[in-house]
């Protein structure tokens, strides 16, 4: 879907998959659908979204439901789509659920994929270069042109300023990422011979899909003028990562030897602060790294 083009040390991560990649991976699979089975003209809104089933998978879509030609064909062509969705190097599984939706669950690698765009937009954006141009990239989220809240995103639609609330929750949600960041340096985890793919605890995949999933947040945020979508996204990933790093810690304990899932996990951190950094900035609030 979206081809490496950054390096990174450790096993190499040829693709990713983020809503915006599902999407077109979507539309091509509905332009091979029998003939029938999509309804004549249907130009449904392909919507993928984080599942509430991780169990089912990271992601779910009820595009076969809007496109579908009948209710009775629905099921039949999200097993179409999940056909050729599995079929995709980057796709580890795809499932039909309940009346025709559509779950993907990505491959490990897929999913490490991720957290090496972030790191390569947050290092594009510290030296002011690659500046943004594609919207739908980490790149719009994360770069040096984000400094500065996007137009819109400051109100809440009905002209109120972000709940300060949900902004000082996130500011410590960040300050305390930045706590254990400074840990593990302190305890000498380096980020070299990391190997992302093995970041698989239930925690960590599903930290993983709801970062993922920021840009296309980002995305809505904007297009609405409001900030609800980039907000509530932004807090439903400084739960997750409190929980993460309660269950799967970064670093080892004194009489624990420091390993690649520790490296790893490292470098996923790397990647959360620089997104709840990015998104408070798009927020038009601060991101401090200690409180």
């Amino acid at each position: 879907m979206t081809p490496d083009s950054s390096s990174q040390s450790g096993p190499e991560y040829s693709v990713r998959v983020i809503p915006e990649d599902l999407q077109t991976a979507l539309a091509r699979a509905l332009a091979t659908a029998d003939a029938g089975l999509v309804a004549p003209g249907s130009a449904a809104v392909i919507d993928v979204r984080a599942s509430a089933r991780p169990d089912l998978g990271d992601w779910t879509t009820p595009v076969a439901l809007r496109a579908a030609a009948s209710a009775e064909l629905r099921t039949r062509l999200a097993a179409h789509l999940c056909t050729e969705l599995r079929a995709l190097p980057e796709v580890a599984d795809a499932v039909v659920s309940g009346p025709g939706f559509v779950n993907v669950t990505p491959t490990p690698a897929a999913r490490a994929r991720v957290i090496c765009d972030i790191i390569s937009a947050g290092a594009r954006a510290d030296t002011h270069s690659g500046a943004e141009q594609d919207g739908t990239t980490f790149r719009a989220l994360v770069s040096a042109s984000a400094r500065e809240p996007a137009p819109g995103l400051r109100a809440d639609g009905r002209g109120n300023d972000v709940d300060s609330g949900a902004v000082n929750a996130l500011q410590r949600g960040h300050a305390a990422a930045c706590r254990e960041l400074r840990r593990a340096h302190r305890a000498g985890i380096p980020t070299t011979a990391s190997d992302l793919a093995t970041l698989a605890q239930p925690s960590e995949t599903r930290m993983l899909t709801i970062v993922a999933g920021l840009p296309s947040a980002l995305e809505r945020s904007r297009r609405l003028g409001e900030s609800e979508p980039l907000l509530t996204a932004l807090l439903e990933l400084g739960a997750v990562v409190e929980t993460w790093l309660r269950r799967c810690p970064v670093t080892p304990t004194v009489d624990e030897d420091i390993t690649v899932t520790h490296t790893s996990r490292l470098l996923a951190l790397r990647a959360v602060i620089i997104v709840l950094a990015a998104g408070l900035r798009q927020l038009g609030a601060s991101a401090p790294e200690r409180i």
